[in-house]
């Protein structure tokens, strides 16, 4: 009579083992032959098709061993060594301690192994093939680093999924491009923050207006929470203004896959690799205003804070209150007074500084009424777009009748139907809403309100955070009080006058 027998099948394309001759049809056929020259009767299978043999958490090894453990099976096969895993440790642990311990015996075929017939007196030949497997997987593994690595300096993107506000390209899956649904909320988040608000009222900024967070969207939710982290994620990660970035995190090793971030200092950063949603400018301004902006408890930011230096060492400078002055102080003195000065300057006494500096420079720089059509264009509150809504509800109708043809053809259940219809009508609801509200909204500041602006602006009588955040890229303070102004433009061209005659 045969005696009954499992097979367990595997094969990772991540770790080089493809190809014909390994392919799971390929031991299949062969363990079949094998068992049926060899008086086994084959009574079950388990495999794994793209799993690693680096850990044993795999869908398929994980019901075998359920199996064993309750002794409805007590032999099993694999083509080699290799296919029960690269693991070198937990392989052996597996055939010397947990097989024998459950009397599950195990052969693999092609290296003659058997554990019913391994020698238990001498040194064991399958720990040196179960050392070699690892060795191959960890050289596979560090070959398929180096090529991802390759790949990602040369601009190619190889994450599965896009970063929020991008899509991947339909003609080029290494290429991203701007999400029509999300690129606006990235340019909404860092517009909002460059104008002062925080993390937290940016978070409830957009829950409120239902945008989804990135989360919802990949789990296919509207709405959801929007974390404080998620936000800072995006005000840092260089990807935004057109350098894609890869190489954020990494696992852990090539055999604990968990994994852990990486430092920025190591992160693979590709410049110019597809078209940014935010300036360069403008990502600046956030990564100088995400190290200096005090958030909830603290006392509102400086208007200056974020934008201080010292001269003397470059370290940031930080305001401090003595008595009834606000003092800037470099912030190396501050820590260790013998590695700096402290470059102290009064609060007052810089603000004025700043504005005699600037006034002359931005009443040179353009014509007012040409600034107020580009506030204009700027204050202009978010409007949707009505192409794009109407984009938006035609693709839900479409959705709800494609769900109601799945029902006449018996694909779904009445009650999952009508589940779908509920929630895309619902979800056309909230659009017809949003149409509504903003056709309701006011069109935006006025043009006598605009020319007063400008005006306050060009004068630069009430300098605030993001104005100056748009002008001054670092504000130098010497020892003897002394302040340099480093510009976000270029210094204009002193003007000539004409002279008639000529």
């Amino acid at each position: 009579m045969s005696e009954p027998i499992a097979l367990y099948l595997r094969l990772s394309a991540a770790d080089g083992e493809g190809g014909e001759s390994g392919s799971i049809a390929n031991q299949r056929a062969y363990l079949h032959r094998w068992a049926a020259e060899n008086g086994y009767r084959v009574v079950a299978e388990f495999q794994d098709d793209g799993y690693t043999g680096t850990d044993f958490d795999r869908p398929g090894f994980q019901r075998l061993m359920a199996q064993l453990q309750s002794g409805r099976i007590r032999c099993f096969a694999t083509t080699d060594l290799s296919r029960l895993g690269r693991n070198c440790g937990q392989a052996l642990t597996l055939v010397e301690e947990t097989f024998q311990r459950l009397g599950v015996r195990y052969i693999a075929v092609n290296d003659g192994y058997d554990t019913q017939t391994a020698s238990r007196e001498s040194l064991d030949p399958s720990v040196f093939k179960f050392l070699l497997n690892e060795l191959y997987a960890k050289d596979c593994s560090a070959k398929v680093l180096r090529a991802k690595r390759t790949l990602q300096r040369e601009g190619k993107f190889l994450g599965g999924q896009a970063p929020f506000g991008y899509r991947i390209d339909p003609a080029d899956k290494y290429h991203l491009l701007p999400e029509e649904d999300t690129a606006p909320v990235v340019k909404q988040i860092y517009r909002l923050f460059l104008a002062g608000w925080t993390l937290s009222q940016i978070a409830r900024r957009l829950e409120e207006g239902g945008i989804p967070s990135p989360a919802a969207r990949r789990a296919g939710r509207e709405g959801g929470r929007w974390s404080t982290a998620t936000l800072r994620r995006i005000l840092t990660l260089p990807t935004y203004r057109g350098a894609l970035t890869q190489h954020v995190t990494e696992m852990t090793s090539y055999k604990v896959h968990t994994r852990r971030a990486v430092p920025p200092a190591q992160w693979v950063v590709c410049e110019n690799a597809h078209l940014p949603l935010v300036s360069e400018e403008e990502f600046r301004q956030a990564q100088s205003l995400l190290g200096n902006r005090r958030y909830a408890g603290q006392k509102a930011e400086h208007p200056l804070s974020g934008l201080m230096f010292c001269a003397g060492c470059g370290s940031r400078m930080y305001p401090h209150r003595v008595g009834r002055y606000c003092y800037f102080i470099c912030g190396t003195y501050a820590k260790d007074p013998a590695r700096c000065t402290a470059h102290r300057l009064r609060e007052d006494k810089l603000e004025q500084l700043v504005v005699w500096q600037l006034r002359p420079l931005l009443q040179a720089v353009e014509d007012p009424a040409l600034l107020a059509v580009r506030l204009q264009a700027q204050l202009r509150p978010d409007r949707p777009d009505p192409a794009r809504l109407q984009a938006r509800l035609d693709r839900l109708a479409a959705q709800r009748r494609q769900a109601y043809a799945d029902r006449l053809e018996g694909l779904i259940g009445a009650g999952e139907y009508a589940a779908a219809a509920a929630r895309l009508r619902s979800r056309e609801e909230e659009l017809r809403r949003q149409w509504q509200a903003a056709a309701e909204t006011e069109p935006g500041p006025g043009p006598a309100w605009l020319e007063q602006r400008v005006a306050r602006l060009l004068a630069l009588e009430q300098p605030d955070r993001p104005l100056l955040g748009q002008l001054i890229r670092g504000i130098y303070v010497q020892e003897g009080g002394q302040v340099e102004l480093r510009l976000a433009f270029a210094r204009p061209e002193p003007k000539k006058e004409s002279v008639s005659g000529l």
